[in-house]
């Protein structure tokens, strides 16, 4: 018992202590290629192996498309809620459904809700859908519509 209490005394004064712990980090070493310039031997000095730079290929992005796949995504952000996934839906019970619609009638329908020509009942939802399309987002849905 003698020998508990200073040491339960000692871990208490130890743990309510005012001194931080000190957090050590760990660097990384930075790896750098090197190059060796002859064949290592026993006696080969460490020192003498040289650190070369490396340059890296300037990494292009791609940036082209295809056009289904564009059109998918558009079609996902603009036209699934009425349409449904496939085109398979009238939109709120007054639009065609458009899963048999051609790619020119897609164009036709789509220039047409921009310019107010085209539509009956939608024509002014629809012309809000399709005020923000440009040609190229115009041709990939149309693509992809003729799909379904």
């Amino acid at each position: 018992m003698k020998i508990v209490f200073p040491i339960l005394c000692s871990l208490l004064l130890i743990g309510c202590g005012d001194s931080k712990p000190t957090e050590t980090t760990a660097t990384p070493e930075s790896s750098v290629p090197v190059e060796v310039n002859q064949t290592a031997t026993p006696e080969t000095n460490i020192s003498s192996v040289q650190p070369t730079a490396q340059t890296a290929a300037p990494s292009v992005p791609i940036t082209t498309q295809v056009a289904g796949t564009e059109g998918g995504t558009l079609f996902e952000q603009k036209c699934v809620s009425c349409h449904g996934a496939k085109g398979e839906k009238s939109a709120l019970n007054q639009s065609q459904i458009i899963a048999n619609f051609s790619e020119a009638q897609v164009k036709e329908a789509l220039k047409g809700y921009q310019n107010g020509t085209y539509g009956k009942n939608m024509k002014a939802l629809m012309q809000g859908q399709a005020k923000g399309l440009n040609d190229a987002q115009i041709d990939a849905l149309a693509k992809y519509i003729s799909t379904l």
